[in-house]
């Protein structure tokens, strides 16, 4: 069955997400919506999660590190055989 909106939670859901997020900041839509940049701020310089409760369920706002750049090799670095070449170049309908 299609339903425009999404279901609402229910209070066994709710409790079951308040045990598991009880050392978690959590805020509702209106608080996050108002004060988005600075929330996204704290989370960024204390890397501690918030929990934003919305009608439909809850988000978490998380730290994220992007990993490191890795160089790209150099030009002589790798060295196929004219087997593997001519393998590569088949797509794999040779093996």
């Amino acid at each position: 069955m299609f339903t425009l909106f999404p279901p609402q939670v229910g209070r066994l859901d709710l409790k079951w997400v308040m045990n598991m997020t009880y050392f978690m900041q959590m805020v509702t839509v209106s608080k996050a919506k108002a004060g988005f940049s600075k929330l996204t701020r704290g989370v960024i310089e204390t890397r501690e999660p918030v929990v934003v409760r919305t009608p439909a369920g809850f988000v978490q706002i998380i730290p994220y590190d992007l990993p490191e750049e890795v160089p790209p090799a150099a030009p002589d670095a790798l060295r196929l055989l004219p087997r593997e070449i001519e393998l590569g170049n088949t797509f794999g309908e040779a093996l």
